[in-house]
């Protein structure tokens, strides 16, 4: 007879403060979490349980406001702490802290140059949509191509511009850009997906205007939702002027940058960025700047009739722009499609024939970064232990709200923040376990997960501090050293 290893996992959602030392099981309020020593059943340090030779257990106080499920005295123990299995710190193989990792959308930007729109033909740029998002929407590749003719039903009206005036070679690569993207934009295909990127328009000096500093051009930033901004400062000791060098991408209005410029810290300088989204950058000519498509085509940006004569070369930017299903927390099912995963934007130019363009745009995209780790992840993880609990969770049928709020199952549906991220801590537990038929030993292996709101930092503190504690009770007791993942 074959033996195969069992593998368990169990969840917690911590919340608060370290309960302290000498407190029951019992006493825990719901989020409460602590090291219990399993021979006195209170909270206690993990060198405490190590030195006297005890199990420790993982115990957090439970979520269910009543102890019973529909009020049937058949049934208790509902509001008992959720307890770890006993964990011998000789057999804990690996501890690990997952760090919070917020969002991040795809971005595209594809730069033309003042011979990229020839009098007389046309500028074709494509942008093609990868990933889940799009495919789970569509069912297939999204892309759309778009030109610089314009589509009245796209703009609304004539361009200004686009038409070359006698002696005119070539026309501005910024209006050729920008309707070839906002062509792009309102296709049906691809608009759920991208949208107008941002980039740094203006930035406005803070009130601290820092010590240290001396005029330089070019000095980089730190902070922000964006990354690549550079300015250029005027300063003698304190910053008097600044200006942007280079606008970079992916900053919000309001956004809270610093000015990075010599080693110490009294040399920083805390500056309000006023951002507009801006997702046209023109260089060259008599009007250079950064600009909104709408700018471009309204006539706020005059257009060069000459570009190669004045230099001028425009970029464009896009950024992912799906948005995920979400439900509240009456209609919660744990089938509900909550993927986050950003789609890929690739921007590139072609030639009349629909051929790529090779000599003519560079084009480059940045990934995107799914978030780590959501509420919507915890609450179905902390679900799955309640269904190790034999505590079933009520979906599909047509009333099973209100079977849900019988059995008690709302206090932890609230006690999650779906919107929010949450750090989590890791310890996987390996117990020998003699296989009889082979003489073999194998592993059973548990895996207890506790996840805190990244918000929350009086939780934060008491996770860090625990695991740092168990982590050096693995050290001392065993020959060999603990893995501690400091992310995923």
């Amino acid at each position: 007879m074959a033996y195969f290893n069992h593998a368990f996992c169990k969840a917690w959602l911590a919340k608060g403060a370290d309960p302290g030392d000498g407190t029951a099981t019992s006493a825990l309020t719901a989020g409460q979490f602590g090291l219990v020593d399993g021979r006195t059943w209170l909270t206690d340090a993990a060198a405490d349980i190590a030195g006297a030779k005890h199990l420790a257990y993982l115990v957090g106080g439970n979520y269910h406001a009543t102890d019973n499920i529909g009020n049937n005295p058949g049934h208790g123990g509902y509001q008992e702490s959720i307890k770890s299995k006993g964990i011998n710190f000789n057999y804990i193989s690996r501890l690990g802290v997952a760090e919070v990792v917020p969002a991040a959308q795809a971005t595209a930007s594809l730069s033309v140059g003042s011979t990229c729109a020839p009098c007389g033909e046309n500028l074709f740029v494509r942008a093609d949509v990868k990933g889940s998002p799009a495919l789970r929407f569509l069912n297939h590749n999204a892309y759309a191509i778009g030109d610089s003719s314009g589509d009245a039903a796209a703009n609304g009206g004539p361009l200004p511009g686009l038409c070359c005036v006698d002696g005119q070679d070539y026309l501005d690569p910024a209006v050729a850009l920008a309707t070839s993207i906002q062509m792009i934009l309102a296709d049906p295909i691809t608009s759920p997906f991208i949208a107008e990127g941002s980039n740094v328009s203006g930035i406005a000096l803070g009130g601290v205007t820092g010590t240290g500093y001396s005029t330089a051009t070019g000095v980089a930033t730190t902070g922000g939702t964006g990354s690549g901004l550079t300015v250029d400062i005027t300063a003698s000791g304190d910053i008097s002027a600044v200006a942007v060098a280079n606008p970079g991408s992916g900053y919000t209005t309001g956004d809270v940058i610093t000015i990075v410029q010599g080693g110490g810290a009294s040399d920083n300088e805390t500056a309000t960025l006023t951002v507009t989204a801006a997702g046209v950058i023109v260089s060259g000519g008599s009007n250079p700047g950064v600009y909104t498509i709408a700018e471009i085509l309204d006539g706020t940006y005059t257009p060069s009739t000459d570009p190669v004569g004045d230099g001028v070369s425009a970029s464009v930017n896009v950024v992912g722009a799906f948005v995920g299903t979400s439900f509240n927390d009456c209609s919660f099912d744990t089938r509900d499609f909550y993927n986050k995963e950003p789609v890929s934007i690739i921007l590139s130019v072609m030639d009349e024939t629909g051929n790529p363009c090779n000599d003519c745009g560079v084009a480059t995209a940045t990934p995107g970064q799914m978030a780590q780790t959501q509420g919507e992840t915890v609450l179905r993880d902390l679900l799955l232990t309640e269904r190790y609990a034999q505590n079933p969770f009520n979906q599909g049928n047509r009333d099973s709200s209100r079977i849900r709020e019988i059995e008690g199952f709302d206090p932890i549906l609230a006690a999650v923040d779906r919107t929010k991220l949450y750090r989590v801590y890791y310890l996987q537990h390996s117990v020998p376990r003699l296989n009889n038929p082979s003489g073999t030993f194998d592993n059973d292996q548990y895996l207890y997960s506790v996840y805190v709101d990244e918000d929350d930092t009086a939780a934060v503190t008491n996770l860090d501090a625990l695991w740092g504690e168990i982590e050096t009770q693995c050290a001392a007791v065993g020959n060999y050293t603990v893995d501690i993942d400091t992310g995923l």
